[in-house]
């Protein structure tokens, strides 16, 4: 009996070592999604600290680089708040990211402003904009319970400012930061705006960057047996970064989990034991949160070619998993359907594998717009539901179903190189 318990033992400390490993992928998430790294944006070089430590992590696991660094340089256009933001209503001052954010594509401003509330039957982005022009004041911030999302961000000419009101923590996007606009667009927590409300005062101050200097950060395995043959995991390690000098957005879920269970399969099959017959490879974007920046420049600047790709797979927000997971671009590929069905069924690893449409949403897109066969996983399950807030952190972070996908992904993996 010792002997059998011995064996058993030993079966599920190698299964451990060889297999996944969550506490590693915790150990990643809580350090990207830290303090230190700036909510990996574009202030204070989070971007290049978190690069620098994927890189690392890369090396440390011995995942070789294509050339002699993992890094692939490149640029874009993006507009930052490095300073000090303040906002009052009255006399009341809100906490940055808490109670308000501000657009992405504001310029500095530094005044007080009349606030006026604007009609609840307001149900379209066309009745917002007949509203607030017939309104048609200047100086004026304009306050909206109908969220125009189409528009957000974006210029309306002779229109000073707009606030949109949130039932809870307002999310931020930096996807309009790549260029500064004229209306300043501020998303306020309901709660947080009286009634009578009449002025608002308000101070920030933008830095926007032509060319702001990043990068991608790409390792792989060879495979033993089809070396030039590519199998491709995918996640962006950006997130929204800093709103002001001491806001920060640590992006646990978005994507500090997709980009920990990127390098934990990297780690996985760096060990000789798991050499798999085609290459693996293991790309980190940057910039996918202002507009996919980082997989757009990889697609039109290879390092191999892109038809070596037998299949890619992009994780993107995998935290959670109560509810089991969906793969984007799963109706277009009825065979990776069937495929990850059969795992399942055969080892009830996730409640449910649902397939959706095509979707513009994540790294994958650039690559399926060419013609690489690409999908896009993510979970579901309302375990861990913040999203672009503040309170996407680390802490007490689910990880649900951790395990079970990792063991999903590795054996499908496997049947496609049979």
């Amino acid at each position: 009996m010792k002997k059998i318990v011995l064996l058993f033992s030993i079966l599920f400390i190698t299964g451990q070592i060889f297999g996944q490993n969550i506490e590693y992928a915790r150990s990643v998430l809580k350090k990207l999604s830290s303090k230190g790294f700036h909510g990996r944006g574009y202030v204070k070089t989070g971007d290049l600290k978190a690069a620098k430590y994927i890189a690392n992590q890369l090396k440390k696991n011995k995942v070789s680089p294509f050339d002699e660094e993992y890094f692939q340089q490149y640029s874009f256009p993006i507009n930052t708040f490095p300073g000090k933001i303040s906002i009052f209503i009255d006399d009341i001052k809100l906490k940055p990211g808490a109670d308000f954010v501000i657009s992405s594509s504001a310029g500095t401003i530094d005044d007080q402003f009349k606030i006026e509330f604007l009609t609840d039957t307001i149900t379209t982005d066309t009745g917002f904009i007949q509203t607030i022009r017939s309104a048609g004041k200047k100086d004026v911030f304009y306050i909206s319970n109908y969220y125009p999302r189409k528009i957000y961000g974006k210029t309306i000419e002779g229109i000073k400012g707009i606030i949109v009101l949130e039932d809870t923590t307002p999310a931020w996007h930096v996807s309009n930061g790549n260029s500064v606009q004229n209306t300043v667009w501020l998303k306020i927590k309901k709660s947080k705006m009286p009634d009578q409300a009449r002025s608002l005062r308000i101070a920030a101050e933008n830095v926007f960057i032509s060319n702001y200097e990043t990068q991608n950060v790409i390792g792989y395995v060879s495979g033993k047996t089809y070396p030039d043959r590519f199998i491709v995991f995918t996640a962006h390690y950006d997130h929204l970064g800093m709103m002001g000098n001491k806001t920060y957005f640590p992006g646990a879920n978005d994507n500090g989990s997709g980009t920990a269970l990127v390098l934990d399969l990297a780690r996985h099959y760096a060990l000789p034991e798991n050499q798999p017959d085609y290459s693996i490879v293991f790309m980190l974007f940057s910039g996918e949160e202002a507009g996919l920046h980082g997989a757009n420049y990889y697609v039109n600047n290879p390092i191999f070619r892109l038809q070596q790709i037998e299949f890619l797979i992009n994780l993107d927000m995998v935290g959670t998993g109560s509810e089991g997971i969906t793969v984007v671009n799963g109706k277009a590929y009825n065979d990776v359907m069937i495929a990850l069905n059969k795992i399942n069924d055969e080892h009830n690893y996730l409640a449910a594998i649902k397939a959706r449409g095509e979707a513009c949403n994540s790294d994958h897109c650039p690559f399926y717009k060419i013609g690489v066969k690409s999908i896009f996983i993510y979970t579901m399950g309302n375990e861990h539901t913040e999203y672009h807030t503040v309170t996407d952190v680390s802490e007490n972070f689910p990880f649900s179903t951790y395990d079970n996908l990792f063991s999903l992904l590795t054996q499908y993996v496997a049947e496609i190189q049979e």
